[in-house]
């Protein structure tokens, strides 16, 4: 018995799992230069988040770096003067990429081709992977509906209230 409850639970994980797709192009890279990906967690993805997916570089081997910082950051660190605080920082060469994301929010991947002496083709297949649908519930259309069919209920309680009212005001 316990062993069909384990094998339930380790096959429903994977099907409330969700992910999106990151990155699946090729940039070219010029020597001391970066690309930047930008794209949103919600707090419905925001559980067990990870960056994964294979990369190749060309020429080979050519050593990456990849740096995960908020969007706030890049504007105000990366693109101006300013502090950065990196979440992650992964250096490797052509193969798989696993990058944790810590919580929901705006987050920016820059892809860095420095510290190398040529240009870089780089080629990749990144998406984000998460635990849950991340689905957002949204209570607004329930709310509304609610509230359009008491709306409705009241206005026909009222016309029949009033038509009784009015049949027994001619009667007597």
């Amino acid at each position: 018995m316990k062993l069909i409850i384990i094998l339930l639970v380790l096959l429903t994980v994977p099907v409330l799992a969700g992910s999106f797709g990151l990155l699946s192009d090729s940039l070219e890279i010029d020597v001391g230069t970066y690309r930047f990906i930008k794209f949103r967690i919600t707090p419905e993805m925001a559980e067990s988040t990870l960056i994964s997916g294979e990369f190749f570089t060309e020429p080979r081997p050519t050593k990456m770096e990849f740096i995960l910082i908020t969007e706030t950051n890049h504007r105000t660190g990366w693109q101006g003067p300013g502090e950065i605080d990196t979440l992650a920082v992964v250096y490797g060469r052509s193969g798989y990429l696993s990058i944790e994301v810590p919580d929901f929010g705006d987050y920016v991947l820059i892809v860095s081709n420095r510290g190398n002496t040529n240009p870089v083709v780089f080629v990749a297949d990144l998406s984000v992977s998460f635990v849950g649908t991340g689905v957002t519930y949204d209570s607004l259309p329930f709310g509304l509906t609610l509230l359009m069919t008491l709306l409705a209920i009241g206005l026909v309680t009222a016309a029949v209230l009033l038509t009784i009212k009015k049949t027994s005001s001619y009667r007597g």
